[in-house]
C-alpha cells in the first residue's frame, strides 16, 4: 500500500512539475517573449526606475553594424542588453533621386475600396511588399526598398471578423480620403519638381491636406517641429489618476496617448533633414509583448525591452534632426527591408509571431500575416 502511495505521489509530482514548467513557458512567451531572463530577474531585485531611459536612445551607436543594401540607403542595426533590437535607415534622395516615399492603404484594394472597413489581418508587411512589387514590376516602376506599419487605426471590436478602420484622414496621390474626424498631427510629403518636401500640420482641414500633400496620414505624434522639441506627457507618478479621455492636444504638444506613451514597447518613427534630402526611419523591436509592457507600466515593473515615446524624442534630439514624428507601433509594428543579396529581412508583428527577425525571398512565401491598416514605404522607381 505504501509503495503504491509513493508511486502515485511521484507521478503527481512529475505532472505538477510538467504543469509548472508549461505554465512558466507560456507566461514567459506571453509577457516577456524573447527577453533574456537575467536582466528581468535582476530588474526585479534591483532598484531601477521603470522610467529609466533606454541605453540606445542616443547617437551614434558605437557597436552598430552598418551596411548599404541599395544606392542611397544606409542601414544601422544594434541590440541592447534587454534584447531590444534597434534599426536606423538613412534614405538619401540626393544620392539616389529615384527614391520615392509613398503610402499604401489596404482599403485601396479590398472588395469595397475606400469604404473605411478592411479585413486587415491577412496582408502583413511581407504580403504588402509582394503586392506592391508585382504592381510596380508590371508598370516598370521599380521595387520596394523598405516598408513598415503606418499611422494609427481602429478595430471593430463588436465584429467577429478582424475589421479595421481609419481614425484620421489619408491622402493618396493627392486625393483626400476619410475627411472626417482628425487627431493630433498629419505627416506627409509633397513632390516639387520630382523632389520630396516632408511636412507636418496640426489638425489640418481637408482642403489644406489636398493642397499640401501627395501622400499623408493623420493621427501622428509630432516630436520635433522646426527644431523645437514639442511637449511629451511627463511620466505619471505611481497611483496617478488616468487623464480623462478623449484627450485634446495643442500645437505645442506631441499629442498624448495613454499607456502608449509610457510603456516600453516597439516604435516606428521618422525624421528628416532641413533640406529634405534625407528621410530617416528609426525602428525599435522589443523582445516581449505590448500586453506585457502595459502590465509592467501599470504595476511599476521595470521588465522587458522596448522604448518609451520620450526615448524616441531623445534619440532624435541626439541625432540632430529639425523635424520628427512618431507613428503607430506596439504589437502591430512590422518592417520589411531589402538586403544587398536581393532577399528581404522581415520583422513580423508580435500580433502574429514572437520571432524577432526572419528572411524571405521577394515572394514572401510563408510570411506571417497580422497586417496594419496602411504601410509607409520607400521604393526605387527605377529598380
Amino acid at each position: 500500500m505504501t509503495s503504491h502511495s509513493s508511486a502515485r505521489g511521484r507521478i503527481s509530482a512529475v505532472f505538477l512539475l510538467i504543469f509548472l514548467v508549461t505554465a512558466f513557458s507560456y507566461l514567459k512567451q506571453r509577457f516577456v517573449g524573447n527577453t533574456p531572463l537575467r536582466p528581468v530577474v535582476s530588474a526585479v531585485f534591483r532598484p531601477v526606475k521603470i522610467d529609466t531611459p533606454s541605453n540606445l536612445a542616443t547617437w551614434p551607436w558605437p557597436k552598430a553594424k552598418r551596411d548599404t543594401p541599395h544606392r542611397g540607403v544606409t542601414h544601422w542595426i544594434t541590440r541592447d542588453g534587454d534584447a531590444t533590437v534597434v534599426e536606423f535607415f538613412d534614405f538619401d534622395f540626393g544620392t539616389n533621386p529615384n527614391l520615392r516615399f509613398e503610402i499604401f492603404d489596404q482599403d485601396e484594394i479590398d472588395q469595397t475600396p475606400f469604404d473605411n472597413k478592411v479585413d486587415f489581418w491577412a496582408l502583413g508587411v511581407g504580403q504588402a511588399v509582394r503586392h506592391l512589387n508585382t504592381q510596380f514590376a508590371a508598370a516598370h516602376e521599380g521595387k520596394v526598398l523598405a516598408a513598415w506599419n503606418g499611422l494609427f487605426f481602429g478595430y471593430d471590436r463588436k465584429s467577429h471578423n478582424r475589421y479595421a478602420f481609419h481614425v484620421a484622414p489619408v491622402v493618396l496621390r493627392g486625393k483626400v480620403y476619410y475627411p472626417g474626424k482628425n487627431h493630433r498631427w498629419t505627416f506627409g510629403v509633397k513632390y516639387q519638381h520630382g523632389h520630396p518636401v516632408f511636412k507636418t500640420f496640426f489638425l489640418p482641414d481637408p482642403q489644406t491636406m489636398a493642397r499640401e500633400f501627395d501622400y499623408a496620414a493623420g493621427s501622428a505624434q509630432c516630436l520635433i517641429k522646426d527644431g523645437k522639441p514639442l511637449k511629451v506627457q511627463p511620466f505619471p507618478p505611481p497611483g496617478a489618476t488616468p487623464v480623462p479621455q478623449p484627450i485634446k492636444s495643442t500645437a505645442e504638444e506631441a499629442g498624448y496617448i495613454p499607456d502608449f506613451d509610457h510603456m516600453k514597447s516597439c516604435r516606428a518613427s521618422l525624421g528628416w533633414s532641413k533640406d529634405n534630402r534625407h528621410l530617416y526611419l528609426l525602428f525599435v523591436k522589443e523582445s516581449d509583448s505590448e500586453s506585457g509592457s502595459i502590465q509592467a507600466l501599470h504595476y511599476g515593473m521595470p521588465m522587458g525591452g522596448g522604448w518609451m515615446v520620450s526615448d524616441v524624442q531623445h534619440f532624435w534630439q541626439a541625432f540632430g534632426v529639425p523635424n520628427a514624428i512618431n507613428s503607430d507601433a506596439g504589437d502591430a509594428a512590422q518592417l520589411a527591408c531589402l538586403r544587398a543579396d536581393g532577399k528581404y529581412d522581415l520583422v513580423p508583428p508580435r500580433l502574429a509571431s514572437s520571432v524577432m527577425r526572419m528572411t524571405f525571398t521577394p515572394e514572401f512565401k510563408g510570411a506571417p500575416a497580422g497586417g496594419a491598416m496602411m504601410y509607409l514605404y520607400v521604393r526605387d522607381s527605377h529598380g
